[in-house]
């Protein structure tokens, strides 16, 4: 997400997911993307009990974070593939990416594939992807494909300033709409490298 706030954002209800992985089909005829390959993950952790469990559902996917592990280390070799717009969209360059996966392992939030062996519509074979917010469908004025899929009408599609207008109750509060790493503002993994263990958090702002 850009510093700035103006750039595109994505929230997510929790509590409205269903857990229909409608979001990530969407999302793979969409971008076409790879068998083996989820830019948009639902997880489903379990807690509680015996006779008495439950199950907390969360889609997730990039976080288009601002100053991004996996860019740093691209810039770092000097190939200069991952490119992040003014409007805040982190995308790979196909065109630069040279297949090294050195990036894939510098994203905590393991949403950085490689795609061995299809065209992409945005790449190709024996290059890194990820999701970029449907870019191509941004440009034209459109919503992602997961946002206007979404059967539960789980996620909302804007700028990160309008959106934080419009859900101003969007933070910590026990048992209500949260966001997580607030502290950080629009940038939730600003510098942060290394893998994560097991799921990961809930993050109602995506961006």
């Amino acid at each position: 997400m850009a510093e700035s706030l103006t750039g595109w954002a994505m929230y997510v209800d929790l509590k409205r997911c269903i857990g229909c992985n409608a979001c990530s089909l969407a999302c793979k005829q969409e971008n076409n993307v790879t068998i083996g390959n989820l830019w948009n993950r639902v997880y489903g952790v379990e807690g509680g009990t015996y006779a008495s469990g439950n199950v907390r559902v969360m889609p997730f996917m990039c976080q288009q974070c601002v100053d991004a592990p996996c860019k740093r280390k691209c810039d770092e070799l000097g190939y200069r593939a991952i490119i992040q717009r003014a409007d805040g969209i982190l995308y790979v360059d196909a065109g630069k990416c040279t297949g090294c996966k050195q990036c894939l392992p510098k994203c905590r939030f393991k949403q950085m594939f490689f795609n061995p062996d299809k065209v992409n519509k945005l790449g190709q074979k024996g290059v890194a992807e990820k999701c970029h917010f449907c870019m191509h469908r941004v440009d034209a004025g459109l919503p992602p494909a997961c946002v206007v899929t979404c059967l539960a009408i789980t996620r909302e599609w804007g700028t990160y300033a309008a959106l934080k207008a419009k859900h101003p109750n969007a933070k910590p509060m026990a048992g209500k709409v949260r966001v997580l790493y607030e502290n950080l503002g629009p940038k939730p993994v600003k510098g942060a490298d290394g893998p994560t263990n097991g799921y990961p958090d809930a993050v109602p702002f995506h961006g």
